[in-house]
């Protein structure tokens, strides 16, 4: 894994319904190796997303800005280990990730961490005002000859201000390349079981499901095609 952690990377993202799943794996079998730890495959992720008060990172998604920028911490629950994350997507499309790992003391507002944000991310700090927590269990698998990896999300929740969204029987698949290639075997899997790639995002859908007030018509084919993957 470490041969290919791919921080700043090419992501293409996929959704599909968790009944196709286990057919799907059973194909990825001949070109992928999965992730284990201490004999668990199903790995849990939790996510902190910080947010300032008028939202500005989901409206910078929304209305289609080509830089954006979202802030959270990450723990890997199995390994326990965190890191603060400030994940970028450039104007090129590309998924750069600057991050560095958290002692279990450590919080948003330890004197390291907001030195770290605020050199490294557009917004401060002292700029949150809405806190996002998106859970979900992960499958990760890693090309044989270590061409690509692609992580396969089920089990989505997603928790703020009181109120919770459970994303059932949902898949989100994601192929984490250098470079975009069609000839990828993860992509010519799915596309042999008709799921084709597209924009998912877990925090604006999240944001979407949570928070009724919020601008969504860039969204609305995306969420067609969401009800549409869920419920044809």
């Amino acid at each position: 894994m470490n041969e290919i952690k791919l921080l700043n990377r090419n992501d293409t993202k996929y959704i599909f319904h968790e009944r196709k799943l286990p057919a799907i794996l059973e194909d990825l079998k001949a070109y992928y190796k999965v992730l284990e730890i201490e004999g668990i495959r199903l790995l849990k992720y939790e996510n902190q997303y910080f947010e300032t008060e008028d939202f500005s990172c989901y409206q910078n998604h929304q209305r289609g800005r080509l830089s954006r920028t979202k802030i959270r911490i990450r723990k890997y629950v199995e390994s326990d280990l965190s890191f603060i994350e400030i994940k970028t997507k450039t104007n090129k499309s590309r998924t750069v990730k600057n991050r560095i790992a958290m002692t279990t003391e450590e919080h948003i507002r330890s004197p390291r961490i907001v030195d770290f944000v605020n050199k490294n991310a557009p917004i401060q700090v002292d700029e949150f005002a809405h806190e996002l927590q998106i859970d979900f269990q992960r499958v990760t698998l890693a090309h044989k000859e270590l061409k690509d990896r692609c992580t396969l999300d089920l089990n989505l929740c997603a928790r703020w201000n009181g109120k919770e969204h459970h994303f059932k029987n949902l898949i989100i698949a994601e192929l984490k390349q250098d470079r975009f290639k069609h000839a990828s075997e993860f992509n010519l899997i799915l596309k042999k079981h008709k799921i084709y790639s597209g924009s998912f995002s877990k925090y604006c859908f999240s944001f979407l499901s949570l928070n009724d007030q919020l601008k969504r018509n860039n969204f609305k084919p995306n969420l067609r095609h969401l009800e549409k993957t869920l419920y044809d």
